[in-house]
């Protein structure tokens, strides 16, 4: 009973706060789809899942994926409830709900499972764990009964089927031109994963170069092969790239823009920071102002787990960043292309 009683609880108080969490427009809903979104690009980094699919219909959200599913399978601390059931009724008080790293967001906002379920009409989750297929329903946050197992095989992955509430939010229809900039963009940064919006599939094995020669425009097309790299230094992984005529620093006049694009954990850092100061340093090393560049890094420390602001502001990764990047530089300098 006590239990039953916590979990209503909590419930009820993220439904009076959905605000806090989300917002009161049109961005709470679509911030559902960048939740569970970001929860299978955490799988991705971890190459335990290689694709996502979503689908909108109407105001309800399905998210499909091939990850290694929730624990429905395991126990929680709380008697007679699963480790799933209580990630989707419980806040979690750290930067993910197991400080797994890297944790990854499409946008700055980080909510978790517990504030979409607490916020929506309903939300059904089927998830394969251990060769059992396992489902459970909520409304309004609050389970319609236990966790069962409604299929045996060998299958994998997660559908999460989840309806935002009229009550919550004024508009529970997400904007389908926002959401498929954000799939399209977030397809572009993590090279590989097969992402899927209703009947379309977006997939960039080459990552930010592919975004790079679409964001290019007529001022400032580049002849030359651009500089693109990804590796791995100092336990972030780093990708950049960049466009331009190679070393030839004044082929842009003063009112032309220089354009750079950054991101760190998956989330848009319009004004850019330590990451894109540590890349600037790098290109004046070789004595290159390429037209557009862009720089994605993801920290697998935990202390930076939680969504990023606008700006990141990590003085040590500037240095990191240049010392990366240095020797990758300096052979594109060399390259006859």
């Amino acid at each position: 009973m006590s239990n039953k009683f916590t979990h209503v609880e909590e419930s009820n108080a993220i439904r009076r706060r959905g605000g806090i969490y989300f917002g009161r427009g049109v961005r709470g809903t679509e911030q559902f789809v960048y939740e569970l979104v970001s929860n299978v690009l955490d799988s991705y980094l971890a190459n335990q899942a290689t694709f996502v699919n979503v689908t909108l219909d109407g105001a309800t959200i399905s998210v499909v994926d091939d990850g290694p599913g929730l624990p429905f399978d395991e126990p929680s601390d709380i008697e007679g409830v699963s480790l799933a059931t209580k990630f989707l009724t419980t806040i979690h008080r750290t930067r993910s709900y197991n400080e797994q790293a890297p944790h990854v967001h499409i946008a700055r906002l980080g909510v978790g499972l517990a504030p979409i379920n607490g916020t929506s009409i309903q939300l059904t989750v089927q998830s394969w764990r251990s060769g059992m297929l396992w489902e459970q329903c909520f409304n309004k946050g609050i389970a319609q009964g236990s966790a069962k197992i409604i299929q045996q095989g060998n299958g994998r992955g997660t559908r999460i089927e989840v309806t935002p509430d009229p009550e919550v939010f004024r508009q529970t229809q997400p904007r389908f031109g926002i959401i498929r900039r954000a799939l399209f963009d977030t397809a572009h940064l993590f090279a590989g994963l097969r992402i899927g919006l209703n009947e379309e599939c977006f997939y960039a094995p080459q990552g930010l170069k592919m975004l790079g020669y679409i964001l290019l425009t007529r001022q400032t097309q580049a002849n030359n092969e651009p500089f693109h790299v990804t590796l791995h230094h100092n336990n972030i992984l780093i990708e950049a790239a960049a466009f331009g005529d190679k070393l030839r620093t004044g082929i842009f006049s003063d009112k032309q823009q220089l354009h750079t694009f950054s991101w760190v954990n998956g989330a848009r850092t319009p004004d850019n920071g330590s990451h894109v100061e540590g890349f600037r340093q790098a290109l004046a090393e070789v004595n290159w102002k390429p037209a557009l560049s862009l720089i994605h890094v993801v920290m697998y420390d935990p202390r930076f787990a939680g969504p990023t602001h606008g700006k990141l502001d990590v003085p040590h990764i500037k240095e990191v960043i240049q010392e990366a990047l240095r020797e990758p530089l300096l052979f594109w300098r060399e390259d006859p292309r």
